[in-house]
């Protein structure tokens, strides 16, 4: 306190004082309003989920506003038009595009509430500004680099060698199957 507000009169000190109160009342209300607009879209945020499936819809995935995985679907023919470690690479790319997808969305809809232009300093407080605004604490994958890179990669594949066929070979294992179920063949 300065030496002035010990000589301010009582009427002064109470318009201060009310002066304040209705700053905070009014930093109070609108703190109270951004928490409930956070929680509502926090809630609305948890029902989307994101698709994203290979061009060749060999691989399919969904996952949740986090970038969880919630499914992996593989076309009947993705074994027969590739081999594991090229399957193994677009799964993991097709999961990498879907996550990066769905965690830039969730940022984008949450940065507009991290604005804190409009919040008062309070001296001796903590300035928000800087705690909101540091930025996610990773980068997400970028969905874009993502699948560019795996088209480049299926461009060079494909070119270079036909898809794997697969062939059966003759088996006659199957042929008795009465004999094999009850233990093997005699």
């Amino acid at each position: 306190m300065s030496g002035r507000d010990f000589d301010a009169s009582s009427d002064e000190k109470v318009a201060r004082n009310a002066a304040l109160r209705n700053q905070i009342d009014d930093m109070l209300a609108d703190l109270r309003k951004r928490t409930a607009d956070v929680q509502e879209k926090r809630d609305t945020a948890a029902q989307q989920t994101f698709e994203v499936t290979s061009d060749d819809g060999m691989v399919g995935v969904r996952v949740d506003a986090t970038g969880t995985v919630q499914e992996v679907r593989l076309s009947d023919k993705a074994f027969e038009r590739t081999n594991p470690e090229k399957l193994a690479r677009a799964i993991t790319s097709v999961i990498r595009e879907a996550s990066g997808t769905a965690q830039r969305r969730l940022q984008a809809e949450f940065e507009p509430m991290a604005d804190t232009s409009n919040v008062p300093e309070v001296p001796g407080m903590p300035s928000l500004q800087g705690l909101l605004n540091s930025g996610p604490l990773i980068t997400p994958p970028d969905p874009d680099a993502e699948r560019a890179q795996r088209r480049s990669e299926e461009a060079q594949t494909g070119r270079a060698a036909a898809a794997p066929q697969v062939q059966a070979a003759p088996d006659d294992w199957d042929d008795d199957w009465e004999s094999n179920r009850r233990g093997g063949r005699r």
